[in-house]
């Protein structure tokens, strides 16, 4: 069966920065994969070089056997892949629910011409989105949530937003750039739950994550990258116990 990401040989230069180093990879489908290494290994590269923010100097990208690196984020978004950013980027003066709405596909009946000339089957179509998005605002545990405005949201919640919006995308694989980082207990509890139950759901996930308890619960397998380049893959209770990773991991994290 075809890999449902694979990264060949991807390379990707900053300057005299080698973030990406002939970096290789495959993930399968329907698995939850957590990215981890020290601090600069490339961990966030890897995610900017996938989602077309970035492009590789050397390499190829390929989703579900199709090569996507040099493609428009917006294409890449449309062929299925949805990724969450460490400094969130939601839209603060507007609600939960309309930055749910935003991030989900448009519907026939919803564009300006539409809105005049058929205004019935536009305010149809607005109920759908409306209804989708409350419906994904209670999948993170957010629908008590849904009129409040994000700058009124805990740092914790503004998270689980994150995921409604890439949830809302329809994204067959979905990326998550340190959902846990910076909460409080209970906040970091509800998130590891949340993506726990998308892992049981049988998404395809992505996760760069530093917390090596929440990868020993949420991972069915783990990618170590170090300098740029992987250099370990393998199941949780394998790669947490190799000690040498974990003098690269600790050590240079001290």
């Amino acid at each position: 069966m075809t890999p449902c990401l694979e990264v060949q040989s991807v390379s990707r230069r900053f300057g005299g920065l080698q973030a990406l180093d002939a970096c290789s990879f495959a993930i399968g489908r329907q698995r939850s994969t957590c990215l981890v290494g020290p601090n600069g290994a490339g961990k966030t590269t890897v995610f900017n070089v996938i989602t077309g923010f970035v492009r590789p100097d050397q390499g190829t990208i390929r989703f579900n056997g199709q090569p996507i690196d040099g493609l428009p984020t917006r294409d890449i978004v449309r062929l299925g892949i949805a990724r969450t950013f460490q400094n969130l980027r939601l839209f603060a003066e507007m609600t939960a629910l309309e930055n749910v709405m935003v991030y989900l596909r448009d519907d026939d009946g919803t564009g300006p011409v539409e809105a005049i000339m058929r205004p019935l089957r536009t305010n149809a179509a607005l109920r759908r989105k409306q209804e989708a998005a409350q419906a994904l605002l209670a999948e993170v545990g957010l629908a008590h949530k849904a009129a409040d405005t994000v700058r009124n949201l805990s740092f914790g919640q503004q998270k689980l937003l994150c995921i409604a919006r890439v949830l809302a995308t329809g994204a067959e694989l979905l990326l998550l750039d340190e959902p846990t980082s910076g909460l409080s207990q209970s906040a970091l509890t509800a998130m590891v739950d949340l993506v726990d139950k998308l892992r049981a759901q049988g998404r395809t996930l992505l996760v760069v994550e530093h917390n090596t308890r929440v990868v020993q619960r949420i991972a069915d397998e783990i990618l170590f990258l170090h300098q740029g380049r992987l250099v370990a893959q393998g199941p949780p209770a394998q790669i947490l116990a190799d000690p040498a990773l974990a003098a690269i991991y600790f050590g240079a994290a001290a």
